[in-house]
């Protein structure tokens, strides 16, 4: 009798310390985990995905953008001012991103350039955001709205692979750089937030159309 009671002590020690391990670890560590964010409308023609912690003047402006390409004959100006205005939103609204991993704005950045591009950004402006989770406690910016936007057809030079070329001079060889002017637009862009922390408010873009496809591939 007095061995079963020991072993069911035992078993209810046990059962404390797992209820307890379960606990802490649900505090401590999935807590950190980001949450999972559903997609809730997308423009599979273009690659376009709307994810439903996207803010409401991004939504409105997606919505706007999906009007736009479902056109017959697509209005490449105004096609151009809407991913640049999803670009702002999204790359500066740090409010509703998971981590300093969830980059804003990758949907609109050509393929070749977005590890540069990722880079940049989580190492500057997205460095010291935290895991989205009950205790982040930062003060964030988010883009409250667009102010002006204006754009301008002008040229872009997209640097091809790198060729090695002979040197008249010299025996050894020397590595020129060719590239390949396209058409391209210029867009100049003004944003406010919600509440201003000194962000940055203003940007000028390059866009280019790569088959029917619009991409920014430079900013400043």
């Amino acid at each position: 009798m007095k061995k079963s009671k020991k072993i069911l002590i035992a078993l209810i020690i046990i059962i404390i310390f797992l209820i307890v391990g379960i606990i802490l670890y649900s505090y401590f560590f999935k807590n950190d985990e980001p949450k999972e964010i559903k997609t809730i409308k997308s423009i599979p023609e273009y690659g376009y995905e709307l994810k439903e912690n996207e803010t409401d003047i991004y939504k409105e402006e997606f919505e706007n953008l999906d009007k736009i390409l479902s056109k017959k004959e697509v209005d490449y100006e105004e096609y151009a001012k809407s991913i640049s205005k999803l670009f702002i939103i999204d790359l500066y609204t740090l409010d509703n991103k998971l981590s300093k991993n969830d980059i804003g704005g990758l949907d609109f950045i050509k393929d070749d350039m977005k590890d540069n591009f990722i880079e940049e950004v989580r190492s500057t402006f997205y460095k010291y955001l935290e895991v989205d989770n009950k205790d982040r406690n930062q003060d964030l910016p988010e883009v409250s709205e667009i102010t002006d936007i204006s754009l301008e057809n002008t040229t872009f030079v997209i640097k091809d692979t790198k060729t090695t070329t002979s040197s008249k001079t010299k025996s050894k060889t020397a590595n020129k750089s060719i590239g390949t002017t396209v058409d391209a637009y210029k867009v100049t862009i003004t944003w406010d937030y919600k509440e201003d922390f000194g962000y940055e408010k203003s940007a000028n873009m390059i866009i280019i159309k790569e088959g029917k496809k619009l991409y920014i591939v430079e900013m400043d």
